[in-house]
């Protein structure tokens, strides 16, 4: 498991706008598994979602961030939300 893998995922969900509209429409965690299964091979933690992600923006991430990520629904933006 990787943070460059998360990284290298995270690249790819917001170059790719097909994908990131399927993971913002998934309807589980499952689904989302899924579709990032079929985009590459990726293998990451949660932590190092949540370290890509903060690299990323610049900031750290707040409650309000970590639970949304907790909820594994990504947003238009290639964030994941609720």
């Amino acid at each position: 498991m990787s943070l460059h893998s998360a990284n290298e995922l995270l690249a790819l969900v917001k170059a790719d706008a097909d994908l990131n509209k399927r993971l913002a429409e998934a309807k589980s965690e499952q689904e989302i598994q899924q579709i990032i299964k079929a985009a590459g091979d990726f293998d990451f933690t949660h932590s190092e979602w949540l370290q890509a992600l903060d690299a990323q923006s610049g900031r750290e991430l707040n409650d309000a961030d970590l639970d949304s990520v907790s909820e594994g629904v990504a947003t238009d933006d290639g964030d994941l939300n609720s």
